[in-house]
C-alpha cells in the first residue's frame, strides 16, 4: 500500500519505517529543507559545531525511543546513566546530588532525598507523605486525575506553595514544559511513577554525544530509503482533500496533488487544524485539535575559552537556569581548550521575548553567582535557539486522540496523541508506531 506521511519530525520518521518494515511504499512530505521536526541539528555559522534546536535527554524508562537507535543503529552515540545522578546547584553555587539508589518498593530515592540540602526537613516530610499517597491511591481517586491541576492535588494532600515549587516544579517542569499549576495531575503523576518509583534504573538521564540530527533523523531517513520510501523536502501540504469520507489528495503549494492509498499525519495539532477542510474539523478525533496550546522552550548556547563547569549536565534550583548541558564533555572534546555550554529553560515564560544579548546577559548574571569559574572565563560566542512551538500544554481535561480517525484512511501521529506520555522524544516514537500499526491493519 502507498502511505503518505505529513511530516518528517520524529513521529513521521518512525511511522515510516515501521510501515517501510511492514512492506508499504512510504513517502514522507516535509514543509521545511530538513527532516526532524522539532529534533534537529544545525551546523553553528561561526564553531561549526553541530547545535541541536533544543536540548534533549531521554530516560532508561523511555524504551521505544531507545529501541528506535538500536533499530537504526545508532545507541552507541549516546551517554547513559546506570542510575540517576544529577547534580543540583542552588543560587549561591551550593551543590546538592539527587540520585537513585538500589533499595526496592519505591524507595530508591529516599536515601537521597534524606541527604538533599535544597530543602528543609518539614519540605522533606511533605514529599514524602506526597510520595506515599500516590502509592496508597485508590482506583476511584485515579479516575478523577484528569479534571484537576498537578497543583490543586498536592496542595490536597499537605505540600506547601515552596515546595511545589522547589521540588516539584523542579521534577515536572523539564518534563511537561509547564508547571504544576497547569498540569494535569494525571499526567504529572504518571511522570512521577514511571520515572521516579517504579524502577531504580527507570530515571537514569541518557544524552546524545552528536547532534539529534546525527543520531536520529539523518539515519532514520537513510533507513526509510534503504526500504524503497521516500523523503520530500519543502513539500508544504496546504491542504488534505476529502471526499465521501476519505482522504482523496494533498494539495501542495503551487497547486500539485499528491495521492496515496492511506495518510499519516504527523503534524502539531495546531498546523493539522489549518489544512483540515471546514467541515471535518470538528469531528471524531479532530474535535479536541483546538484544544492543544503549544508552549516554548529556549535553549542558550554559551562558548567559554576555558572549562567552567565539571560536569556532563547539572540542574539548578531557586535560578532561571534550569538545566546546563555540557556538550563538550558529551561529545568527548577536549575541555582544555574550552567549553560549549548549553541552557536548557523549559516554561521560560517572559525570558521567551528577549533578545539574544538581554537573554545572554540575565542568565550569565545567575551563571557568575552559581557557577564562579563562569566569571573568570571570555566568553567566545553565544546564541540563542527559540521553539516556540516545542511541545503543548498538558491541561485537565485535554482530550488526546488515537491514531485512527473517522476518515478511513486518515491516521494521526504525534507526541500529542493518545500514547500515555507527556510531550516527549518518547511518545513520538510510540504515537509513529501506533499509526504504523493501524494502518497495516486496515490493509489486512
Amino acid at each position: 500500500m502507498r502511505v503518505g506521511i505529513i511530516g518528517a519530525g520524529l513521529a513521521g520518521l518512525a511511522a515510516g519505517l515501521e510501515l517501510a518494515d511492514r512492506g508499504h511504499e512510504v513517502e514522507l512530505l516535509e514543509r521545511r529543507p530538513w527532516a526532524g521536526g522539532a529534533t534537529y541539528s544545525f551546523a553553528d555559522d561561526e564553531t561549526g559545531d553541530e547545535v541541536d534546536n533544543g536540548q534533549h535527554v531521554f530516560m532508561e524508562c523511555t524504551t521505544a525511543y531507545v529501541a528506535f537507535l538500536e533499530r537504526i543503529g545508532t545507541l552507541g552515540l549516546t551517554h547513559r546513566q546506570r542510575r540517576l545522578h544529577v547534580p543540583v546547584y542552588d543560587e549561591d553555587g551550593a551543590r546538592s546530588d539527587l540520585g537513585a539508589s538500589n533499595l526496592p518498593f519505591g524507595l530508591h530515592l529516599a536515601p537521597a532525598l534524606l541527604r538533599y540540602r535544597h530543602l528543609t526537613w518539614r519540605q522533606k516530610a511533605q514529599v514524602v507523605r506526597a510520595f506515599l499517597a500516590l502509592r496508597l491511591m485508590r482506583a476511584e481517586e485515579r479516575a478523577r486525575l484528569d479534571d484537576v491541576t498537578f497543583e490543586e492535588w498536592l496542595r490536597a494532600r499537605g505540600q506547601s506553595a515552596d515546595t511545589i515549587r522547589e521540588f516539584w516544579d523542579f521534577l515536572v517542569i523539564p518534563t511537561l514544559n509547564c508547571r504544576a499549576d497547569e498540569a494535569s495531575a494525571r499526567q504529572a503523576l504518571f511522570v512521577v511513577e514511571e520515572g521516579f518509583q517504579r524502577d531504580p534504573r527507570a530515571a537514569a538521564l541518557g544524552v546524545s554525544g552528536v547532534g539529534l540530527s546525527t543520531l536520529h533523523v539523518d539515519p532514520a531517513v537513510r533507513a526509510i530509503e534503504q526500504r524503497g520510501g521516500t523523503l520530500s523536502t519543502r513539500a508544504p501540504v496546504e491542504r488534505i482533500e476529502v471526499r465521501d469520507g476519505r482522504v482523496a489528495a494533498l494539495s501542495l503549494r503551487g497547486g500539485e496533488q499528491r495521492s496515496f492509498d492511506a495518510y499519516v499525519s504527523a503534524l502539531a495539532p495546531w498546523r493539522l487544524l489549518r489544512v483540515l477542510p471546514d467541515d471535518v474539523r470538528d469531528e471524531g478525533a479532530f474535535a479536541s485539535l483546538a484544544s492543544f496550546e503549544p508552549a516554548p522552550i529556549l535553549n542558550v548556547h554559551l562558548w567559554f575559552d576555558r572549562p567552567v563547569a565539571d560536569f556532563a549536565f547539572a540542574a539548578f534550583i531557586r535560578s532561571e537556569v534550569q538545566w546546563v548541558f555540557n556538550r563538550t564533555r558529551a561529545g568527548g572534546e577536549d575541555e582544555t581548550r574550552g567549553q560549549h555550554l548549553v541552557v536548557s529553560i523549559s516554561a521560560p515564560g517572559e525570558l521567551f521575548s528577549l533578545g539574544p544579548e538581554a537573554l545572554r546577559d540575565r542568565l550569565l548574571l545567575q551563571l557568575h553567582r552559581a557557577l564562579p569559574a563562569t566569571f573568570d572565563a571570555t566568553l567566545l560566542r553565544h546564541t540563542v535557539v527559540k521553539e516556540p512551538e516545542a511541545t503543548f500544554v498538558p491541561a485537565p481535561g485535554l482530550q488526546r486522540p488515537g491514531p485512527r480517525t473517522h476518515l478511513a484512511n486518515l491516521y494521526l501521529a504525534g507526541a500529542y496523541t493518545d500514547t500515555g506520555w507527556p510531550a516527549t522524544m518518547e511518545s513520538a516514537v510510540r504515537s509513529g508506531l501506533a499509526a504504523a500499526r493501524a494502518v497495516d491493519e486496515s490493509s489486512a
